[in-house]
């Protein structure tokens, strides 16, 4: 391999390539559009067997708790949703608390399939619509014990971005 390499005719380099201002021009610097992409944008990250196994707990946690709460908007097998309703909500949309749980039902439904399709976005969204229940929840009397449970499904959603980041 040695003399292999020996054999290689290498040409001498006779010209240093010219020296760049200490200063470039702004149009020096600045990247064309063809230019690749850094090697970070799609870099993967190593993660845990214990951090996947959660990711995956909450992913078909959240896409099957959404979907079966808002097929429950319309049928009310597990509870009376328009109790839930705050009158100030109902006010201020000008429309009745039944109305307003199906708007309700159609939404979850949709959270849960955005969870099934792109955990990335569905974890933002279920988070964010948690926290929507928890102002209406505020706004009603008697019904703390489902904030609080609404205040641990909304960490466990902050929990499920992080995990859906690093995981999908």
């Amino acid at each position: 391999m040695a003399q292999y390499i020996e054999s290689l005719e290498v040409p001498p380099v006779t010209e240093l390539p010219p020296a760049t201002p200490a200063v470039d021009p702004p149009e020096a610097r600045m990247e064309p559009s063809w230019a690749p992409e850094p090697s970070w944008v799609d870099a993967e990250v190593e993660v845990s067997v214990a951090s996947y196994q959660a990711y995956q707990i909450l992913y078909y946690a959240f896409a099957a708790l959404f979907a079966i709460a808002g097929l429950d908007k319309f049928l009310h097998i597990l509870a009376a949703w328009e109790v839930y309703v705050s009158p100030p909500i109902a006010r201020l949309f000008h429309i009745s608390p039944g109305a307003i749980t199906g708007f309700v039902g159609i939404i979850e439904l949709l959270a849960a399939t955005a969870v099934a399709l792109k955990p990335r976005i569905g974890s933002w969204v279920v988070t964010g619509w948690l926290g929507l229940i928890i102002v209406n929840l505020l706004m009603l009397s008697g019904h703390y014990d489902t904030l609080v449970f609404s205040l641990a499904l909304m960490a466990a959603g902050f929990a499920f971005t992080r995990l859906s980041a690093e995981c999908n």
